[in-house]
């Protein structure tokens, strides 16, 4: 179907004829605050406001004679002057289409109309449309603080080029948003599209990812961190110390240098920020993590093919026997799970200030572990007593975290899905628990301890839910890699989590942030 515009002798498809007249009424209507307003989705930053001017909106119309589009604008009230030839960027990868381009002035702005020379979906239409803004002057400097404040505030780069006059760079926000800087800024440009071979970098260093992981896993194994925690080593010192091969030795601390976990002055080493986590004496220790994801679960994931094709769990396919039942027969792997378990769990220490501890009352710790967590928390509430739920393999090891608080604290020994959960507490825990299992079996550990609370009662779920942004990819790994070594778990969605706990007596009521995209969700007992 088309609508045509009452004395234009050029037609446009109802749908490109309606966003072309809310373009118009666009770039009528809003200054630069407004517009910018419009693509970040809130109150734009001063910064941006005040070294951006708003220079033209551009829509991309289905094919059609350019020629006749000067009547379709001018219809809108809009003159415009007769089409001529241009280039626009295309995609992150910075491909450019060749268009014919009918600009019209509104005030001292303008419209574009935008007609590719090759074909285009309707779809792929509206999103290389965009809003344009010129910056006032060539200042590198300028740029970059400009862009920079586009990227916090949401808008991720979207390819951008330069024609000869203009360095243009596109971000996506609620719509395309172009940054046009005069001259050529080719440092600006590579920081922002990429090197020209980017795509197949990205590609490679994608498919590399196993070499980053082993090479900081091997110097987890060899002990380098600790080697050098009181100061820089050169290689030969660290070859003889570790009984290593000196020169095999360097390239894999030039790598790591490259990594950002190690720093190099010529043959000497020393430890970034990054690479002290690697240290077995410190807070945060990350070194056991790195020696099981660079060993026992690298191995695992050779079955994740397996698991994607048959459902079954990768870790079995390649060790033949469960975790928890590899662990059994095999403890010198159980006690490098329990230390990388330990030092995944970082992020515990701020749970308590997210509680919302009362002053007197009991806290249960449901499938509480080694106790660590309702240690934190009874330290945090000393009017508050704690029981610890788990199986009775495990309270052992809990009752002895925990017998700093005497009498606060006791033990319970029983299987959360079988067993009833201590009663009447007003605030329970659930702490990386749900993620180790389907939803019939959370649904059956989400019944027991409803049956064991007041209405009204809180829980607390403490876990790593998958978000909107595809940029926060942990989330996602974790997702998959729940999938190769278990046989049921799996990381949720925010409204996975929401309607799980509905269906069992729970009302989300709070969402509350912990780093490495953790998260308490705080849900109340309902009737």
């Amino acid at each position: 179907m088309t609508v045509t515009v009452s004395g234009a002798p050029g037609a446009l498809g109802e749908r490109d004829l309606r966003r072309l007249a809310e373009t118009v009424a666009f770039v009528r209507d809003r200054g630069t605050g407004d517009a910018l307003a419009a693509v970040v989705g809130g109150e734009p930053p001063a910064c941006l406001v005040r070294h951006l001017e708003f220079g033209h909106a551009a829509v991309f119309v289905a094919a059609a004679p350019p020629s006749g589009l000067i009547g379709v604008l001018a219809g809108l009230g809009v003159d415009a002057r007769e089409p001529g030839p241009g280039r626009v960027v295309r995609g992150r990868a910075g491909q450019e289409l060749d268009v014919r381009v009918v600009r019209g002035a509104v005030g001292s702005r303008e419209v574009r109309l935008l007609v590719p020379q090759e074909g285009m979906s309707e779809a792929e239409r509206e999103a290389e449309s965009h809003v344009a803004f010129r910056l006032g002057d060539d200042d590198a400097v300028v740029l970059r603080g400009v862009c920079a404040t586009l990227r916090e505030s949401g808008l991720t780069p979207d390819g951008g080029g330069y024609d000869g006059q203009d360095t243009t760079l596109y971000f996506r926000g609620t719509t395309r948003l172009a940054v046009q800087a005069p001259g050529h800024h080719a440092d600006a440009l590579e920081h922002h599209v990429g090197r020209p071979d980017q795509p197949r970098r990205s590609m490679l260093d994608l498919m590399t990812g196993a070499w980053r992981t082993r090479a900081v896993a091997a110097a987890a194994e060899l002990g380098i961190a600790d080697l050098l925690a009181d100061g820089p080593l050169d290689t030969a010192d660290l070859a003889a110390r570790t009984g290593s091969h000196p020169d095999k030795l360097r390239r894999v601390l030039a790598y790591l240098a490259g990594l950002g976990v190690l720093a190099r002055d010529g043959e000497r080493w020393s430890l970034t920020e990054v690479g002290a986590l690697l240290r077995g004496d410190v807070a945060g220790s990350q070194r056991d993590l790195a020696r099981i994801y660079g060993g026992l679960f690298y191995r695992s994931f050779s079955g994740l093919e397996h698991a994607v094709r048959t459902g079954e769990s990768g870790f079995r396919h390649v060790y033949g026997a469960q975790p928890f039942e590899h662990f059994a027969a095999n403890p010198a792997d159980a006690r490098l799970f329990e230390g990388a378990m330990a030092a995944g769990t970082a992020f515990l220490g701020l749970v308590p200030g997210l509680l919302d501890l009362p002053d007197t009352g009991t806290v249960v710790d449901v499938g509480g572990g080694d106790g660590r967590l309702l240690d934190l928390v009874l330290a945090a509430g000393p009017g508050l007593r704690g029981v610890l739920f788990d199986r009775p393999h495990v309270i052992g090891a809990a009752a002895e975290v925990l017998a700093r608080h005497g009498a606060r604290a006791s033990v319970v020994a029983g299987d959360f899905f079988r067993d009833p959960v201590p009663a009447g507490a007003d605030l329970y825990l659930l702490s990386r628990i749900m993620h180790d299992w389907d939803d019939e079996r959370c649904s059956t550990i989400l019944r027991n301890v409803r049956a064991a609370m007041a209405e009204g009662a809180t829980l607390a779920v403490v876990e790593r839910p998958i978000q909107d942004d595809p940029r926060t990819l942990l989330p996602l790994a974790f997702n998959v890699h729940m999938m190769v070594n278990t046989v049921q778990g799996g990381e949720r969605t925010t409204e996975e989590h929401r309607n799980l706990l509905a269906a069992n007596g729970f009302e989300l009521a709070d969402i509350r942030e912990l780093p490495l995209d953790m998260a308490v969700l705080v849900a109340r007992a309902t009737v």
